[in-house]
């Protein structure tokens, strides 16, 4: 199983003044958020949806067989599971997460994420 840690812009949280949100999403349309981000042949594709200095929300899309190797929250998270299944590693526990289903991670909690086959998630960071 290949495992890609966070690439050096997904570690860092950019500070900012004021909320950008991408513009991808369009007023007055429906959407699914497992729509706006695609798969990337052997790594991990990732999607700024809005950030500000006190929270990030992120799309991730795991191609089968990638990985986050175990790290640190920078902040309160939440993992919304939108396709797939990944196993979640928090704090020395595994957990399945499959579509539909969401976790919670603590700040510094020292967590991973394997994706079992295909795997897209939306992350909600809270920074203090």
């Amino acid at each position: 199983m290949r495992f890609l840690a966070f690439r050096k812009h997904l570690t860092e949280i950019i500070i900012k003044k004021e909320i950008t949100m991408n513009n991808i999403i369009k007023s007055g349309e429906v959407f699914k958020l497992k729509d706006l981000i695609q798969y990337e042949e052997g790594s991990i594709a990732n999607l700024d949806v809005v950030s500000n200095d006190t929270m990030k929300f992120v799309l991730m899309a795991f191609d089968e067989g990638t990985g986050l190797q175990p790290h640190r929250a920078p902040g309160n998270a939440i993992i919304f599971a939108l396709e797939g299944q990944a196993t979640i590693g928090y704090e020395g526990k595994d957990y399945t997460l499959s579509a539909g289903e969401n976790f919670r991670f603590d700040k510094d909690g020292l967590h991973s994420v394997t994706a079992n086959g295909k795997f897209k998630m939306a992350l909600l960071l809270v920074l203090e």
